[in-house]
This record gives structure tokens, sequence and C-alpha cells, in this order.
């Protein structure tokens, strides 16, 4: 049974069940995730020691009638003899105590010598001059003054909130550093919830360091919480561990929707019955609270801190992939990059490029040929200009005799920001892609004619049209006879 479960069985405290078992009166078992199972017989034996305590036995007494040195009727005789002399300093104290309240003595009259001489040589066996509390009937051990983690609940919830916030922001920079993609942050869905999962079990592996090389984690140091054993210590690494796996799975319902509301609640319920989460319950743990100066300007600062460490992170996964000279491959890797975080998939069936240059379906089959056909417009192959094996330029060919050919310049921006990586001094701080979009896909949209430069960039664009007009400057609409037939080319390189 759990240690809630023997308090209700025996009648005793927490207090005193652990100050027990601490002088080694009751040895519960331990389960193998750390924590006591008390056993039926442990339960009896805590019921024989509150029994023999009110009966004023001490813990040596009691321990040695437990080990066998000493017998209980031994034990109750020595007991009886003691309660006996007690009853004598009990009956001479109410005597006295009588006589003094008849008096009418105030206190700064009183005089005190005269009435311990009474108490001292009263009728019966000498005793003490004064009554020890052992004495008294029914004691127990005091209880000790325990700071429950249960206090400081809406500290410990604002650390909490913050703590997954340093966690979040963590991850986030980890996994936008390796996979180089933003979009996998905002999920939602199925897709959210594997992340959320995710991210829990990064704290999960994070927290119990915090607790137990520091006593707290970052939430609790600004807040002043600390968190320690039931020995007073911080919590060893098995500890730790086993309370955040806790805290997880029945705190945050391994952020299931619903679930974890449901657990939420549950964990509210017990604090408005004054009681504490059974994981830092069950272990006895406990909050010291120590002053912090300025820990709401902490606080806001952190978060503060998180948010632009996170805007800096999706900055960072705007710039291109490959950055310096490059290659034809580095080149394919920036524009398939630019291609998966601008184009939907589900609406653009845009091709990308695999490592030498040439069209690739986004299903991973290579375009053969010379050129893509996309229904609308054949693509050809792009040309590449190399100096030292390095990409200087890129030669794109359209052209098309359908009636209608819409070209929005996409493919041609995508060539664009994946040559920009080329350019030296890009930084996330200086790299807008907005501004690329803008200034660049419009115009390169047109079916006119193109020379222009930006930021380090050359653009010279052709375009042919015969039996064509210009609708919305964007689209080509196609001549009635069906003769319609245009081009465009278009070159992108370094400026000399």
């Amino acid at each position: 049974m759990t240690i809630k479960e023997l308090e209700n069985r025996t009648n005793m405290t927490r207090a005193n069940i652990r100050f027990y078992e601490g002088e080694g009166l009751v040895s519960p078992k331990r389960l193998d995730n750390g924590y006591r199972d008390y056993s039926e017989e442990d339960a009896r034996t805590l019921e024989k020691i509150k029994l023999l305590r009110q009966l004023q036995l001490d813990i040596d007494t009691i321990r040695k009638v437990q080990r066998g040195a000493l017998t209980l009727e031994q034990a109750l005789f020595s007991q009886l003899t003691r309660l006996e002399g007690d009853k004598s300093v009990v009956e001479r104290a109410v005597q006295v105590c009588r006589e003094l309240e008849r008096s009418g003595v105030e206190y700064a009259a009183l005089e005190p010598q005269p009435w311990l001489d009474r108490l001292r040589l009263g009728p019966g066996p000498a005793g003490p001059s004064e009554i020890p509390p052992a004495a008294l009937p029914g004691a127990e051990e005091p209880e000790e003054e325990v700071h429950w983690a249960c206090w400081h609940p809406w500290r410990r919830l604002l650390a909490r909130e913050l703590d997954m916030a340093v966690y979040g922001t963590l991850f986030a920079l980890l996994w936008v550093l390796a996979a180089r993609d933003w979009s996998a942050i905002r999920a939602g869905g199925l897709a959210g919830w594997v992340k959320g999962a995710i991210l829990l079990a990064f704290a999960l592996a994070a927290e119990p360091l915090w607790l137990h090389y520091w006593g707290w984690t970052p939430g609790k140091w600004v807040l002043g919480l600390k968190l320690r054993n039931e020995a007073g210590g911080r919590l060893t690494l098995a500890q730790g561990l086993r309370r955040s796996l806790a805290v997880f799975r029945d705190g945050c319902g391994w952020g299931i929707p619903f679930w974890s509301l449901w657990k939420a609640w549950q964990c509210r319920k017990l604090g408005l019955k004054g009681r504490d989460c059974w994981w830092d319950e069950e272990e006895d743990y406990r909050y010291t609270k120590q002053a912090r100066r300025f820990a709401p300007q902490l606080y806001a600062g952190i978060c503060v801190l998180c948010a632009g460490l996170l805007y800096a992170g999706f900055l960072h996964t705007r710039l291109p992939v490959v950055r310096g000279p490059l290659t034809v491959e580095d080149f394919c890797r920036n524009y398939n990059h630019y291609l998966a975080q601008l184009v939907d998939r589900d609406h653009n069936r845009l091709p990308g490029l695999d490592g030498e240059g040439r069209w690739v379906e986004r299903e991973g089959g290579v375009v053969e040929g010379s050129f893509v056909n996309e229904g609308y417009a054949r693509w050809d192959q792009p040309e590449f200009t190399l100096e030292h094996g390095r990409v200087t330029a890129v030669r794109l060919h359209m052209e098309s005799d359908e009636e209608t050919v819409p070209d929005m310049g996409t493919r041609q921006l995508l060539v664009l920001l994946a040559m920009s990586g080329s350019l030296d001094g890009l930084t996330a701080f200086n790299f807008d892609l907005r501004g690329w979009v803008e200034a660049c896909r419009k115009p390169m949209a047109r079916w006119e004619d193109l020379d222009f430069a930006y930021r380090g960039l050359h653009v010279a664009m052709e375009a042919e049209q015969q039996g064509y007009e210009p609708w919305d400057a964007m689209m080509l609409w196609g001549s009635h006879d069906g003769a319609g037939r245009c081009e465009k080319t278009i070159v992108i390189s370094l400026l000399q």
C-alpha cells in the first residue's frame, strides 16, 4: 500500500510514519520505480508502535522489545512503575495549581520558592519539579515542521511554464539547426502531438540533471524555489528521473489532447484539498523558498530571450542551406530547400533538382530527356556556367504553344534564391527573404524583356510570343486559331 493508504489505515501522520521508518522500527519494501510499498505487517507494526507510544514507552524501549532484547512484560512493568510515579507528580501539580489559583496572587507579587517546595515535598514519592511531556496521555512524536511541496502552488505553476518555454526553445533551436525545417515546429494534429511528445522526452532528459546538480530548474531558480528530498539534500538522478516521468505521465498526460486537461484537473482537485500531487507527496519532497531580487524582471527577461532566440532560429531557416562558392550539388540543395519552404506541395507540382542539376519529380523520380513537360509549358534542363567548379550563372529556357500559359515566376525566383548562397556576408539578420520575393518575383513573372541587378545578382530575361496577348501582364492568353507560340530565356548570374 502507499503511504497515503497507510495514513488512512493507521490514523497516523506522514511525519510520524517517516520518523518511525527513520528510526528503523518499520522497513517497507522498495518497488522497481523506487517508491515505498507498505505491507499489512508494516501497518500492524505501526499500530503496535502507536499503542506503546500512547502508553508512554520511549523509542529505545520499543526497539528493544521489537528485537527481542526485552520482553513486552518487562517493558510494561518498568513503564507501569514510571507511570505510577508520574501519576503522583500530576496529582501534586493539580493540588498546588488549585491552591495557587485560590490564593489570587498576581504574577508580579508571586513568590515561587514556597510553591516549588510544595511540589517537591508534597505527599507521595519524590519526583521531578516539572511534569515531563511524556506524562501527558496519548502523546506521539511531535510532527516536524515540513515545507510540503504543495506550498507555493502558483510559483510552481509559473516556474513550470518558464521551464517548458526554456526546454521548448532549446528543442526548437536544435531541431532547426539539424533539420533546417521550421514547418515541423509549427505542425498541428498528429504531427503536433508527436512534436510535443518529443519535447516532453527532451525535458524528461534535461530536468533530472538540473534537479540533481543544482537543486532547481531555471524556472524554480528565478522564483527562488529549491526542491529537496526527504533527507534535505538534492535529488539523485534516479529520483529526478522518476519525478519527471511522473510529472509528464500523470501531470501532463503525455500531451495527449483532452487527457492532458483531465490530468491537470485532477491535480487541481488535489491542490484544493490541501494535498500535493503524488510524485512529490509519495517521496516526501519539499520546497524551500528563497528571496530572489528582481524575480519578475528576470522572469520577463527570460521569456523575451526565448522569443528572441526562436525568432533568430526562424530567420536562420530562411538562409540558403549552403553559403559561399557553390558547386552544382550545393546549388541544388539550396533550390530544393526553398522549394520545400515556399511552394505548397499540394497545389504546385514544381519539380526539384537532383545532385547533378536535372529536374526531378518531388516523389523522387528523375525526369528523363532534355526537358520536363508540365502540361502548359516545356522547361529545358538547367544550364550551368562554372568557373573552377563553382556555379557563376544558371540559364533557364521555357517554351509553349498551349492556349494559356500562366507563369508566376516561381521557378525563376527559386533559382535566384539558390544562387544567393554565393553572396558574401549573408546572416540571419540581413537576409530578408520576403524582400527578395517581393522585389524579384513579379518582375520575372512578366512576359517582357528584363535586365536588372539585385544585391549582387544579375538577372537577364528575354521573352517572345506570337499569337498571344498579355492578360494582367502575368499570364498569356492564346489566339483563337491555335497558332500561338511563346518562349522565355532567363539567365541569373553573379555580378562581376
